[in-house]
């Protein structure tokens, strides 16, 4: 959509309306000064009316949170995720040890109705430790199984990755958007 002023998109809005057979014959400076006193407003509705001014205008919610013109910068928002993050490479590749990667470019047998994809952590419990597995028969290894699918210990990290993943970031997007708060 293309940017105008007040004025033209007025006058086009008018345009288009009395095109469509709507008879509406406002006086465009109250009509533009009205938009202008009623920025801070959620919603603006203009009705077509027969009094002096030729519409009636109905305001909605008032908005609570004024915004400042000086705003927040992306060096604002970039600061506070570096200041959130540290952003080190250990935080590189534990955000990488989730990424699905299909199972057959690392080598593993793909069992009929098993999933295609495995994740960084679980191959490097198979290639590595592959005897790391919850004793059976215990409350833990019936609890891992039951919500897991497996008693491998890889294998439980490398499935509830990505559900502490989503979790951590409802944290993330919450601390650094207080930081820009502050900063603001």
């Amino acid at each position: 959509m293309r940017e105008t002023n007040r004025y033209s998109a007025i006058h086009s809005g008018i345009r288009e309306l009395n095109f469509c057979g709507t008879d509406f014959n406002p006086d465009v400076h109250s009509l533009s000064w009205e938009f202008l006193i009623s920025r801070h407003y959620g919603g603006v509705i203009i009705l077509p009316s027969s009094n002096e001014k030729g519409f009636e205008i109905a305001k909605y919610s008032s908005s609570v949170v004024d915004v400042k013109d000086d705003g927040v910068t992306v060096d604002d928002l970039w600061d506070c995720t570096k200041e959130h993050y540290g952003l080190t490479a250990a935080t590189g590749i534990i955000g990488a040890a989730s990424i699905p990667i299909k199972k057959i470019k690392l080598g593993h047998y793909v069992a009929p109705g098993s999933s295609k994809y495995t994740n960084l952590s679980s191959h490097i419990g198979v290639k590595f430790f592959p005897r790391a597995v919850l004793r059976s028969g215990s409350a833990s290894a019936k609890a891992a199984k039951a919500t897991f699918g497996t008693i491998r210990v890889f294998g439980i990290i490398g499935r509830a990755l990505p559900f502490a993943a989503i979790g951590l970031a409802v944290y993330d997007i919450i601390s650094i958007g207080q930081c820009v708060y502050k900063k603001s």
